[in-house]
């Protein structure tokens, strides 16, 4: 029996090993009952709860029936009231009034304000709300909201409308903007062209420049020293008229001096004069010009022989030579 009675323990989820069998038992069938007849226990006392809250729900529900059947009433009275006029109509069109031949004679369109009865009313009458006040915080805010509203909608307008002319003008505005991106590149072309001409033209003409600077100062070194070598002496100013091209003295004499022409070779001494000229005296020449001034006297009232003296003695040496 122990074996069963532990079995028995473990089955059972709230027994202990230290309560009796029998009262667990027990313990079991009262829950077996519990589980098997609560549903309908519950069921009963949600019926018998609903019979009083049936009866409040009848005593609030009259006023809407009430209401109801206000409406119906209303609406029967309003069906009531429009065909009176409707049978009162045909009662006045079966009996005219007295004056009736009067109004026979009358324009029919005196009154054009009048109602037409014939005409039916309007379609699809809009359902508008009730007019209500509101404080002036309240519609000022409205107001504010309408405005914004307002201004978005006109800024999406706007924007559809913008899209909407660039949708239809975009294949133009592609074809202007490639025909004006070749022109600029046409153009571009263009002047890249010129300036790449105007730039050997001045490579050339710096060319040419150099070329006829250099050929001026051969021509210069090369007449100085023809006359340098003939006859000793060379008048710049003639050679600068030779070179011509607005060529002077001064500019003469710079070449001379560049040139090496100027300067002491052994015995003899080149050089420019402040007449502008250019002179090759040797030891020779100067000796005699010593003899010279001593034979013929050309001493001033000191003794001495000056440089305009001694320049005219030279130049007559050298043009005698």
């Amino acid at each position: 029996m122990a074996p069963l009675f532990s079995l028995l323990n473990r089955l059972l989820p709230f027994a202990t090993p230290g309560t009796p069998l029998v009262q667990d038992l027990i313990h079991l069938a009262a829950l077996c009952g519990l589980l098997y007849y609560g549903p309908q226990l519950q069921e009963w006392y949600r019926k018998s709860q609903a019979d009083p809250s049936h009866a409040t729900n009848d005593d609030h529900a009259q006023p809407a029936d009430e209401t109801v059947h206000a409406d119906n009433e209303g609406a029967n009275q309003n069906i009531n009231a429009d065909a009176e006029p409707t049978d009162a109509a045909n009662q006045a069109e079966a009996q005219p009034p007295p004056n009736a031949q009067a109004n026979d004679n009358e324009d029919p369109g005196a009154n054009p304000e009048a109602p037409d009865p014939a005409q039916p009313g309007p379609a699809n009458q809009p359902n508008l709300p009730a007019h209500r006040n509101v404080g002036a915080k309240k519609a000022k805010s409205l107001a504010r909201r309408d405005q914004k509203r307002a201004y978005h909608e006109f800024q999406r307008a706007q924007g559809e409308a913008q899209r909407a002319r660039d949708a239809e003008g975009s294949e133009a505005r592609e074809a202007a903007q490639t025909a004006e991106k070749e022109r600029r590149q046409a153009a571009e072309a263009k002047l890249e062209k010129q300036k790449a001409k105007e730039r050997e033209e001045r490579r050339e003409r710096e060319r040419k420049g150099r070329e006829e600077e250099i050929r001026r100062r051969e021509l210069v070194v090369r007449l100085v020293r023809e006359q340098l070598d003939e006859k000793r002496m060379c008048d710049l100013f003639r050679v600068a008229a030779v070179v011509g091209e607005d060529v002077d003295e001064e500019w003469v004499e710079g070449i001379v001096e560049a040139s090496g022409l100027v300067g002491r070779k052994g015995d003899v001494v080149t050089m420019v004069t402040g007449m502008g000229w250019a002179v090759r005296v040797a030891r020779a020449d100067v000796e005699r010009l010593y003899r010279v001034a001593v034979e013929r006297e050309e001493c001033e009232e000191d003794g001495r022989v000056g440089y305009d003296a001694l320049g005219g003695l030279l130049e007559g040496i050298l043009k005698e030579q």
